[in-house]
């Protein structure tokens, strides 16, 4: 009997004082917080009486303390998640009006104080939180979790914390400030360097345009200069030869006859005869003479592709067809035709003639495989003869031996004077040919 009384004292101790319990009766872990200690891990009941806040669903005191209760029939693990989430919406509560005090107080914005509010229950509920107390349901086998904390104590931590997030805040927008002014101010910078870049590269161009503007200015003033005093010059053709060489213009006449003979050892130099057609068109045959022989002979079409293009110095040019004999054998007579056979050749040629009115002269080019002459024929009287007296220089190189004067020389200067002494009808050139000989020549236009 007295052992019976013994065992029922010790059980209804431990059922007021169930803290001295042994360490396998009672499921807690250490409850650490950066304040004192909120509240004290409570071992779970076994007791077939079910506590108050499992009947109830809440604690008995909850004006001292915020707390969560879970239920679950899973496991215990998912009670205790179900007490965090309650007791977060609890703290919410609390944080939220901590947050609206300081939006009343320092007039934050709302972007603000919703990421305080964030910032602060996330720090909050990952501080020192734990399960204070759990019950198993022996009948139905649920699940019961408590959590429980002092709301004085938990209320410091959470000014404390919406303090901090607030001065944290503060310091962070002062810093965005300060971070956006000064990109303000480097983007003036930028805007008045690129404005003092902009002005400069406007100045300059507007200094280009005015001395393009200047020099566009001084040439028409030029052209326009050249064109009134010497305009004159470009209103008559040129004559199509100089010493040897031909031109880019067509003879004005439809037939045209030229001879040539040498002053200084008199005889027959050379002959031609043309037929010019459309103004674009001239056929001509042409044969040379040395020392009583014939010695050249050549068929010419000449088609005329531009003519006298340009309003100052003008310009035509002409392409060429010739066929010619490239080796002539000794005739002495008519018979000797019979026994001798002659070599054809072929070869494209052209002519290029530019007025220089101010200098009233015009230069001439033609080129073959035969020969490449430059020509040049100033009138020096032009304002009191016109046209009537020329002075010309031909410069020729000779490629072939067959084409060249009878010395072999691949190179020379023909200088000469030209004399029109019936317009567009009798032409007389006196030129120094060959490097050897002065050749009178005349050209009949009819």
């Amino acid at each position: 009997m007295k052992q019976s009384l013994l065992w029922f004292c010790v059980l209804f101790f431990l059922c007021i004082h169930p803290g001295y319990l042994p360490a396998q009766a009672i499921d807690s872990t250490d409850f650490t917080l950066d304040s004192p200690m909120l509240g004290k891990p409570i071992g779970e009941s076994t007791e077939d009486q079910k506590p108050y806040w499992v009947r109830e669903m809440k604690i008995e005191d909850p004006e001292q303390c915020y707390f969560g209760i879970g239920m679950s029939e899973k496991s215990r693990e998912d009670a205790d998640d179900k007490a965090r989430i309650e007791f977060a919406k609890m703290l919410e509560v609390q944080v939220d009006a901590q947050v609206q005090h300081q939006i009343s107080e320092k007039g934050r914005k709302v972007s603000e104080a919703f990421q305080m509010k964030n910032t602060v229950m996330s720090k909050m509920i990952l501080r020192g939180i734990y399960v204070s107390e759990r019950w198993t349901d022996p009948e139905t086998g649920k699940y019961y979790s408590l959590i429980r904390v002092n709301k004085d104590d938990y209320n410091k931590l959470i000014e404390e914390e919406v303090a901090l997030e607030a001065a944290r805040q503060i310091a962070l927008n002062r810093y965005e400030e300060k971070k956006r002014e000064e990109t303000i101010r480097h983007q003036e910078s930028m805007v008045k360097l690129d404005s003092a870049q902009t002005a400069v590269k406007l100045t300059e161009k507007k200094h280009k345009d005015e001395k393009r503007e200047a020099r566009k200015k001084r040439h028409k003033e030029h052209m326009e200069h050249i064109a009134r005093v010497y305009g004159k010059y470009n209103t008559f053709q040129p004559h199509s030869c100089l010493a040897d060489m031909k031109n880019a213009e067509i003879d004005p006449g439809r037939h045209s006859l030229s001879v040539k003979g040498a002053l200084n050892r008199p005889g027959f130099v050379s002959a031609s005869y043309s037929v010019s057609m459309f103004r674009f068109l001239n056929v001509s045959l042409t044969m040379g003479m040395h020392r009583n022989r014939l010695d050249r002979q050549d068929a010419t079409v000449k088609f005329k592709i531009l003519d006298g293009i340009g309003k100052i110095y003008r310009m035509s040019a002409a392409i060429s067809f010739s066929q010619y004999l490239s080796t002539l054998p000794r005739i002495q007579d008519f018979n000797g035709l019979k026994d001798n056979s002659f070599h054809h050749e072929f070869t494209f040629g052209g002519m290029v003639n530019v007025s220089i009115p101010n200098l009233y002269s015009t230069a001439c080019l033609q080129a073959d495989k035969r020969r490449v002459s430059l020509g040049w024929i100033i009138h020096p009287l032009y304002m009191h003869l016109e046209e009537h007296l020329g002075v010309f220089v031909q410069v020729d190189y000779f490629p072939q031996p067959f084409f060249r004067n009878p010395y072999g020389d691949k190179w020379q200067l023909q200088p000469g004077v030209q004399f029109m002494v019936i317009p567009e009808r009798l032409y007389t050139t006196l030129a120094y040919e060959d490097n050897h000989l002065f050749n009178l020549n005349l050209d009949i236009h009819f």
